[in-house]
């Protein structure tokens, strides 16, 4: 399966800032081994552990008991600074949009 992440709202952004946000976000991704529904699903888990646990008490032990993992969890971080990073050179109007992803097949 060839998954493929979104953007919550994309059609907001013009067509080159949108390719330019997900292609940045698909390069750490692919750097870092994680496929886009392993990212999406770690960052939910991530939002679950937020609940009871703050960021530096996560261990992957956590992600793990929820099919996820820490590694997966930060990548995702990563990859939504990049696609926010381009946003914010292509388009400093749209700066302040908050990039969710989802997951396409």
């Amino acid at each position: 399966m060839d998954d493929k992440l979104t953007i919550y709202g994309q059609e907001k952004l013009r067509p080159d800032v949108r390719n330019a946000a997900l292609a940045a976000a698909h390069a750490v991704l692919s750097r870092e081994g994680v496929s886009p529904r392993e990212a999406v699903q770690a960052a939910g888990v991530d939002l679950l552990l937020a609940e009871g646990l703050a960021p530096d008490a996560r261990t992957d032990e956590h992600f793990r008991e929820h099919g996820a993992t820490l590694h997966a969890a930060e990548t995702h971080s990563a990859a939504t600074e990049a696609a926010q990073a381009e946003i914010m050179r292509l388009d400093p109007a749209n700066a302040e949009s908050h990039v969710l992803f989802s997951v396409r097949a």
